[in-house]
């Protein structure tokens, strides 16, 4: 693996320390030499969740999700502590990004940086988020999984083993698999050659696992491979926008030997979808019907990347209330639904105003749903500290919207309203969110974070980053920032115990308080050697 500390490279830079082989000696006897990371400008937090229970996947350390960065600019991307890797991992369901702060790196409306995060875990459906960034500052984002054998509501999962037989790739009879409640299903005629991205072919029987998502149900539309608001290349062209979706198929086909399907010669797949009623047409502004044009896009799940493949009618349907079919020459996740081109850079503005429970900032979870038709379109998760207005970037433009807020009955202070309706995210306005506190005995407690090297004890790490907290007998995290080692955690309930942890390369760190009354508490984290031979 490729390891290169920016962090190391400027600090060494900026302290103008004589070196041996680029690495910073120890301090004089008796002094110290504090290091505060603060470098970086700009983090991507990432939370990964499962979309059945709503934990953190490997919150209790026993699982990774495996994290690719690519994209146009996936080189800005680093670490949170400096590092650039060729691939990262989650640590209890939290993985931090930064961007390199070299110049060209630096985001603006003039030049944002774009990257997609691929994410795969064994057993879950592979998905992605497509990050712009056109501002310096953090950015906390959420990436919902799909677990194959414990689905959310809205997910259907079909999964055949050892179906048909191949000889050198050529299937021997027609195969046919769909789900129970006939969602989807594909057919395979006979004469089929299957054969695998590097074009060799398949043999034997096939497994085939059918994942159909529902177009209405929250839980489904929160869990979508790659997200509704994405970026899309059609005729070689990428455009950034929002997705309307008619129901979501991922696909995946191996033989008995593990080799997975990519391609289809002599014939097509066949596809079939049924379509509910209820579905929007953004396109009539109005339910779906017969006769409406749909677009069909291919998912890629190795690189996050969607394509427009073809357009399809839809059709009266039998056991739903309308169809649609597609033939298909190769193997991906497959999309139906009308894509929302209207996007602006900067959109609109909102800022918190009210009692903040004697904190100078807050966070504040909601859902994002479309107007239209009432249905899921993203999680909202709003940091903003007083006076100072919260600037949104790549909104979907004229495309009506309300947000519902999330009151988990962790935190004391919330919005005082349950619901605000924006008619256009990208209008040049100011948003008021008014917040009200419900009264509970609480406190602001000073966590002093202070990292060790093993190697040099008498220098001081001290992070300019952020951390999560939580009560301990709750699962909402919220998030706060931290300069040269220091947070002030208010909100927080005098008597009860609280968690606090940060993600740090590649690792998550942890640890347990009580709240008292106007508390400091000091927290030394020993870093890794590995992490330390970077530095010194």
């Amino acid at each position: 693996m490729k390891i290169k500390s920016i962090i190391a490279l400027l600090l060494i830079a900026l302290l103008s320390v004589t070196t041996d082989s680029c690495k910073i000696k120890n301090p004089i006897d008796g002094a110290k030499l504090i290091i505060n990371f603060d470098l970086l400008k700009t983090y991507v937090n990432l939370q990964f969740t499962d979309a059945k229970t709503g934990n953190l996947i490997g919150f209790n350390g026993d699982v990774e999700v495996a994290v690719a960065v690519m994209g146009e600019n996936s080189d800005a991307v680093v670490d949170n502590s400096g590092v650039i890797r060729e691939s990262y991992s989650s640590a209890n369901g939290f993985l931090a990004l930064a961007l390199n702060p070299n110049t060209e790196f630096v985001p603006s409306v003039s030049n944002p940086i774009k990257f997609t995060v691929v994410a795969t875990l064994d057993g879950y459906i592979s998905t992605s988020k497509s990050i712009s960034i056109l501002a310096e500052g953090t950015y906390n984002e959420k990436i919902v999984m799909t677990d194959i054998s414990n689905p959310p509501d809205g997910v259907v999962v079909k999964e055949e083993k050892g179906v048909g037989n191949l000889i050198d790739g050529n299937v021997q009879e027609d195969i046919s698999v769909k789900t129970q409640g006939d969602e989807v299903g594909i057919s395979i005629p006979a004469g089929t050659i299957i054969k695998d991205g590097n074009g060799n072919t398949l043999s034997g029987s096939l497994d085939i696992t059918l994942v159909y998502f529902d177009n209405l149900k929250d839980e489904s539309l929160a869990s979508f491979p790659g997200g509704l608001m994405t970026t899309i290349y059609q005729d070689g062209q990428s455009q950034d926008g929002a997705f309307f979706s008619a129901g979501f198929l991922a696909l995946e086909i191996s033989d008995e030997n593990g080799t997975s399907a990519k391609t289809f010669e002599q014939n097509t797949l066949g596809l079939s979808m049924g379509i509910q009623g209820a579905t929007y047409n953004p396109e009539t502004q109005s339910s779906i019907a017969a006769g409406d044009d749909l677009p069909v896009y291919s998912y890629d799940p190795d690189n996050g990347q969607w394509t427009y493949e073809q357009t399809v009618s839809v059709e009266s349907g039998g056991r739903s209330d309308f169809n649609v079919t597609a033939q298909l020459s190769h193997l991906s996740y497959w999309n139906f639904d009308w894509f929302w081109s209207e996007y602006c850079d900067e959109g609109i503005q909102f800022l918190f105003t009210g009692d903040f429970g004697g904190c100078g900032c807050t966070t504040q979870f909601g859902i994002m749903r479309k107007q239209a038709d009432n249905t899921f379109f993203s999680y909202i998760d709003l940091y903003g500290c007083e006076n100072d207005p919260i600037q949104t970037y790549y909104a979907p433009a004229n495309m009506p919207v309300y947000i519902e807020w999330i009151n988990s009955g962790c935190f004391n202070t919330i919005v005082d309203e349950d619901f605000t309706y924006i008619e256009n995210l990208c209008a040049p306005d100011i948003v008021e969110l008014n917040l009200i506190t419900l009264g509970a005995n609480t406190t602001t407690v000073t966590i002093d974070v202070m990292g060790r090297c093993a190697s040099n004890p008498d220098v001081e790490i001290r992070p300019t980053y952020g951390g999560w907290f939580r009560p301990v007998d709750e699962y909402c995290w919220r998030w706060e920032f931290m300069t040269n080692g220091i947070a002030q955690i208010c909100d927080v309930e005098i008597g009860k115990e609280y968690v606090i942890g940060t993600y740090f390369n590649g690792q998550w760190y942890e640890m347990n308080y009580v709240v008292e009354q106007d508390m400091i508490v000091e927290w030394n984290i020993e870093l890794p050697d590995d992490f330390c031979s970077q530095i010194f």
